[in-house]
């Protein structure tokens, strides 16, 4: 079993040696990828995002200039440095959960809906320790959109509080944009989507 391990170890270097050669500093796959080739991954300052769908991959695909590879067995002969796409900066963004966290105080009106009304929380005595951290990080954030470093540098990026983006940006205008749509809930966002799809297309 020891073997089959070592085998399996050395083969997965074999694989993340081929991306490498490549010298790429972002790495977007459809699925998971092993723990050890995440180690290799970050000792060489490679960022990867793992469960990109696949439609997202496309156009990402198209924005860049990259192409999308199904295997990495003949990545160099086949594609080589022209399998790389381009863009200016690459970043992640964070914006509250807008949808669940509510600035103010719950009313008689509007009664228990679902939504984390943050000064009521924060008025709470007996709120545990981890939800009046989660509360006082949605409070900072209020409606601002901040940088994903400073965020997890300062503990804003709380699981159930914020969303996190990945933004590509300075690509070739010519291949397309990126439009954010941002301000109401998301069933309203969804048709504002639908209706701007409707009109580009």
């Amino acid at each position: 079993l020891e073997t089959l391990l070592e085998q399996e170890d050395k083969y997965i270097e074999i694989l993340v040696g081929k991306i490498l050669k490549l010298k790429p500093d972002v790495l977007m796959v459809g699925k998971a990828v092993s723990r050890r080739a995440q180690e290799l991954l970050v000792k060489n300052n490679v960022q990867l995002l793992q469960h990109v769908k696949s439609s997202l991959l496309s156009r990402i695909s198209r924005q860049t200039g990259a192409t999308v590879i199904s295997s990495t067995d003949h990545i160099m002969n086949q594609f080589g440095e022209n399998s790389l796409g381009k863009c200016h900066r690459f970043r992640f963004i964070v914006a509250r959960m807008n949808e669940v966290w509510v600035d103010g105080e719950v009313d008689a009106e509007s009664g228990m809906t679902g939504k984390q009304y943050i000064q009521t929380l924060l008025k709470n005595p007996k709120l545990d320790y981890h939800q009046r951290q989660a509360a006082l990080a949605a409070n900072m954030l209020g409606e601002c959109i901040i940088d994903g470093t400073e965020a997890i540098k300062s503990s804003l990026a709380k699981r159930g509080v914020t969303q996190t983006y990945v933004m590509l940006e300075g690509c070739p205008k010519h291949l397309g944009c990126a439009v954010v749509l941002r301000g109401a809930n998301k069933a309203a966002l969804k048709q504002v989507k639908n209706v701007f799809r409707f009109l580009v297309s």
